[in-house]
């Protein structure tokens, strides 16, 4: 007998279906070579942090999501001297990016024993035509029910705002058999704490918890998922 009946599962997309460090990685290198700046680990790194301070802000509202997009890269190629456009540096980046659809390890696995089981919905931040093409050419999209992109919503995860969106084109609101799945305590856990969604937090890399959000349940691959919806 089940302790939880979920009968729709958000699941999120950058570091949780598809292997987003793999693709950022690929897009900063196609960047660094095009502004002939050295590309080593540190200036990758370099960038990736960046641009994480620069999402979260995005997330508590500071940012608008095109402030997101251009000034994070003014100010990375500045740091290097480099004036630069940053929205036209962000188109750049953007079509390495959509050409870098990378599945995380089980996602094709996991999807094929869900569909049919439960309904499916993609919650994503980013840009949308990026999102749709990554989606369809890893033939994530063939799987799913619903796909919400935070561009199309106007709003953003962790915000209420963007999943009042997602009940509203689904036609349901019934939080209690619904559960997220995403790799992001600020982003997906925490907004699944805001609209009062159960939470699945991935987490690969075995991270602590240092966010102040409630998880309901923790698995560090995606094969787990799918034991663990047998189990409840």
């Amino acid at each position: 007998m089940r302790v939880k009946q979920y009968e729709v599962l958000l699941l999120d997309v950058d570091g949780t279906l598809l292997d987003f460090d793999r693709a950022e990685e690929q897009g900063i290198e196609s960047l660094l070579e095009h502004f002939q700046v050295p590309v080593t680990k540190e200036n990758k790194d370099a960038y990736h942090r960046l641009n994480q301070s620069y999402w979260q802000r995005l997330e508590r509202g500071e940012l608008t999501r095109d402030q997101v997009l251009g000034l994070r890269f003014e100010e990375y190629f500045g740091r290097f001297g480099i004036a630069v456009d940053g929205l036209e540096v962000d188109r750049l980046y953007r079509q390495s990016l959509e050409q870098s659809a990378f599945l995380v390890d089980g996602a094709k696995e996991l999807l094929e024993e869900l569909r049919g089981a439960f309904r499916l919905a993609i919650v994503t931040n980013g840009v949308a035509s990026t999102q749709y093409k990554r989606l369809a050419d890893s033939g994530l999209d063939r799987y799913m029910d619903w796909i919400f992109i935070s561009e199309e919503a106007g709003y953003q995860k962790p915000q209420p705002e963007f999943f009042e969106y997602c009940f509203k084109q689904m036609g349901r609101r019934d939080v209690e058999h619904m559960l997220i799945v995403g790799d992001s305590l600020t982003s997906d856990i925490r907004g699944g704490n805001a609209v009062g969604i159960d939470t699945c937090w991935f987490n690969p890399h075995g991270s602590s918890n240092t966010a102040g959000v409630h998880v309901e349940y923790e698995i560090r691959s995606l094969k787990e998922l799918g034991q663990l919806l047998k189990q409840l």
